[in-house]
């Protein structure tokens, strides 16, 4: 090998390249693999300062593809792919089969049919959220959470997001 300007890269060079990192893992439809997810999830995160709430959004999207679609199914799974970047995104697919997952409002005279305030806790720890697929062939779930966001604290904390983006196919 001829001499020339190659260098041995620092931690951080190497670990935060120019190319976001992605990880896509399947998990067992069934309700103990959340707290898996969840757990993988958070140490990806680990020292971002928002690895907590990464771990709620995770938390919050695998237990509704579970309860509310064919995910939780004999031989059912759910996929949950991540991006980490300084806007990381966390997607979680379901198999379908149940309804179009909705954001609760806050106003009582908004709610859609589906009952709990998950998404809704979700939308307030992102950045933005969306949805895309269908009943017929499965939904992604997704939340971008913004890594130069702090996270909250004091009585503000779970406001809103910055931007929400709405939830359609």
């Amino acid at each position: 090998m001829g001499s020339g300007s190659w260098s041995v890269p620092s931690p951080g060079e190497w670990l935060w390249g120019p190319e976001p990192m992605r990880w896509r893992r399947v998990f067992p439809g069934r309700a103990d693999q959340v707290t898996v997810a969840r757990v993988f999830a958070a140490g990806l995160f680990e020292g971002s300062g928002r690895e907590e709430d990464v771990a709620v959004v995770v938390a919050e999207l695998a237990s509704n593809a579970v309860r509310h679609s064919r995910s939780g199914a004999p031989q059912g799974w759910f996929g949950l792919e991540i991006t980490l970047a300084e806007k990381s995104c966390i997607g979680v697919m379901d198999l379908g089969g149940g309804c179009v997952p909705a954001i609760r409002s806050e106003n009582p005279n908004c709610e859609p049919r589906t009952d709990g305030r998950g998404l809704l806790m979700v939308s307030r720890l992102a950045a933005a959220i969306g949805i895309y697929g269908s009943p017929v062939i499965g939904h992604t779930v997704w939340a971008e959470v913004d890594l130069r966001r702090t996270p909250q604290t004091g009585p503000a904390k779970g406001t809103g997001p910055a931007r929400e983006v709405p939830l359609a196919s």
